[in-house]
């Protein structure tokens, strides 16, 4: 423990001495320059305004705050310097206020951390802009290498920092982020030189209506995610009504989809993707909510027109899933998890190359949880004792090429290997 709180100490030293090298040669290329008190508190009050009300742009956490459009009115019309030194005093600012609001123990801890990667980005943007501005380049130019800077080294310097208090790797945390940093980069850009343009043209009583368009964004994204959320919220919860209507699926859905996830990863899915397959397989039986409960409960095996009813849960799945924008993606993992590479599955009777990866992850989970069966009593299956896991292996090795994918079974032996050591 006292060798962790070591390194950390070290790292957040060499953060600091790295800042304080660009800081300095920041300043010998472009000191600090004078500017009108009313231009600077309207942009740092409108910058304020943006850090302490930021967008939760997704459900994991990440956030847009678009303070950085403002601190750019800063960088045209005094320099690179005066705009680092403003970030500095914004993210100290949002600290303290935020503190007051919540006490946290680690606030301290983090503003080090926050305050080292904001004078670095800001440090190595404004070299960018100085370089630029020394070729002659037109002062828009210097601004969007001043945000390509700062935004390239701040995604690596916070994705790096991520990768040490998180279980995920660099490159995971990398391709998580990519998308939303060029999309951030986008936003940042365009505010940013309108912003330059009204204190270039001297129009500095309009940078008040510059804050409307970028709350006219913040409620857009807004409201795309509390839809996001509850519709995310709405499946699981017709998922939990289907685990409380039948009882054999307790705790079922939840194994399957932890088995996916991991078999997922195992044969090379992206870690996005594989958390996807994961809901995928947590819902892929929702469509049984729309079976024939007697059917689905019944103790003796199904004649040939109730096994027909029961076939149509995979369509009926894949249609409640496609009414919401958030699962489209894993709409045909749902539709297709009972096809099978000999082509005898269903709904539609796909050969193998036409079955999704993700569909045949979810049908050898789904396949080995059944057989196998849950802990407790109510989640056996009523017309069939359960198997021990050797059984159950056996039996998808037996199965492989015909109704399962050998490479899937493979990845599924390799991922139990792995959990039972």
């Amino acid at each position: 423990m006292q060798n962790q709180t070591n390194r950390e100490r070290g790292f957040l030293t060499s953060l600091w001495i790295i800042a304080g090298g660009l800081s300095a040669l920041l300043l010998l290329s472009h000191p600090f320059v004078a500017i009108a008190w009313p231009l600077a508190i309207l942009l740092f009050s409108l910058a304020l305004l943006c850090e302490l009300a930021p967008v939760h742009y997704h459900r994991e956490g990440v956030m847009l705050a678009l303070s950085l459009a403002y601190v750019c009115g800063f960088l045209v019309i005094s320099g690179p310097t005066n705009a680092l030194a403003v970030e500095l005093l914004l993210v100290i600012t949002t600290a303290v206020i935020q503190q007051t609001r919540k006490r946290s123990s680690r606030a301290l801890y983090w503003l080090k951390y926050n305050a080292a990667v904001t004078v670095i980005s800001s440090a190595t943007g404004g070299l960018l802009w100085t370089g630029a501005d020394m070729l002659g380049s037109h002062w828009a130019v210097g601004v969007t290498v001043f945000v390509a800077g700062y935004l390239g080294i701040n995604y690596l310097l916070v994705t790096h920092i991520g990768t040490r208090f998180g279980a995920h790797s660099f490159s995971e945390q990398i391709q998580k982020g990519l998308r939303f940093t060029l999309f951030a980069s986008g936003v940042y850009l365009l505010f940013g030189i309108g912003i330059g343009v009204l204190v270039r043209e001297n129009l500095a009583l309009l940078l008040p209506l510059t804050y409307l368009p970028i709350w006219l964004l913040r409620s857009v994204i807004d409201a795309e995610r509390r839809l996001e959320e509850v519709s995310y919220e709405t499946m699981v919860a017709l998922t939990i009504m289907l685990q409380r209507a039948h009882p054999y699926t307790h705790g079922h859905l939840e194994r399957v989809g932890n088995l996916a996830e991991d078999v997922g990863r195992k044969l090379g899915l992206p870690r996005s993707k594989s958390r996807l397959l994961r809901e995928a397989a947590v819902l892929h039986d929702i469509g049984k909510i729309a079976i024939d409960e007697e059917v689905l409960d019944k103790p003796a095996r199904l004649t040939e027109s109730e096994f027909e009813h029961v076939k149509q849960h995979s369509e009926f799945g894949a249609r409640i899933l496609s009414g919401s924008e958030r699962f489209q993606a894993i709409v045909p993992w749902v539709r297709h998890h009972h096809e099978r590479p000999d082509g005898k599955g269903y709904p539609h009777q796909l050969s193998d190359i036409e079955i999704p990866i993700e569909s045949k992850i979810i049908s050898v989970a789904d396949a080995f949880d059944a057989m196998v069966g849950g802990p407790e009593s109510s989640e056996k299956r009523s017309y069939r004792d359960p198997m021990t896991e050797d059984d159950a292996i056996a039996e998808l090795e037996r199965c492989s090429s015909t109704q399962f994918d050998p490479r899937v079974v493979q990845a599924f032996k390799e991922c139990l290997r792995g959990a039972a050591r």
